[in-house]
């Protein structure tokens, strides 16, 4: 681990610790997750696209996969918020809500780098889950790539219905059109050369009847080798552990 991924470790993880009793009280307060507390989830199919090294990539995500779409903070409003896919690429039962061994979460939202957190309510068109691209703000180490960034494209369909953004997702899936293409992005690369090569077809295919409380994701369940690595990823070790600590282990 070179100097300064060990220092953003370091000061993510010292960071997750000052912010645990933040996050219990909120948690604990709001009877749910301080950020994403309600949302959506769904089964989805996930394809491998990727040609040559990210072949084997590819192919280790397949299978079925959880994805969870969500608002960052408000409950029961679609008001300008940051919105969140949360994916499990599943080895177990579909609608088991517990991690099972091989399981592997990515968490993503509408934020592109972390300093832009502060303005991504303003950038993020809140009225629909399928036009925003999901990011994961940090990066991973990624098996015969090294260092990458993961984000999920997604189909660009903005919500003209006039619906709640979960109604028109729910229409959109049964139309078939809610398909995301997960792409990478690898870091060791000159950064004018840097870009989005896609890895997966990710096809959302059906709600899944979960407890969403005892489903709890978390970049450090990696069981297909996808390292979380980098600052906003350890600041949740602490941050995430205190929450879960404080709200129902089943949804009330």
């Amino acid at each position: 681990m070179s100097s300064l991924l060990a220092a953003r470790r370091a000061l993510g993880l010292w960071g997750g610790r000052l912010l645990a009793p933040i996050t219990a009280t909120v948690s604990s307060w709001r009877r749910a997750r301080m950020f994403h507390p309600e949302g959506v989830v769904y089964r989805a199919q996930v394809t491998a696209v990727a040609e040559g090294e990210l072949k084997e990539l590819g192919e280790s995500l397949s299978g079925q996969a959880l994805l969870r779409f969500s608002s960052a903070w408000w409950r029961g409003k679609d008001w300008p918020d940051v919105l969140g896919a949360a994916l499990r690429f599943r080895n177990g039962p579909i609608a088991d809500a517990l991690v099972q061994p091989g399981d592997q979460d990515l968490l993503l939202a509408t934020i592109r780098f972390p300093w832009t957190t502060p303005f991504a309510p303003l950038t993020t068109r809140f009225g629909s889950f399928l036009w925003n691209h999901y990011h994961a703000v940090s990066p991973f180490q990624v098996p015969g790539v090294g260092l990458a960034k993961l984000r999920l494209r997604a189909p660009r369909i903005a919500n003209h219905s006039g619906t709640k953004r979960a109604a028109h997702l729910e229409s959109c899936v049964a139309s078939g059109q809610a398909l995301f293409v997960l792409e990478l992005r690898r870091l060791a690369t000159q950064w004018s050369r840097r870009r989005w090569e896609p890895v997966a077809l990710v096809r959302v295919e059906a709600a899944v009847d979960i407890d969403q409380e005892a489903l709890r994701f978390s970049p450090f369940h990696s069981g297909r080798e996808l390292k979380p690595s980098g600052f906003v990823h350890h600041l949740r070790v602490a941050a995430y552990e205190a929450s879960q600590q404080a709200r129902p282990a089943r949804a009330s």
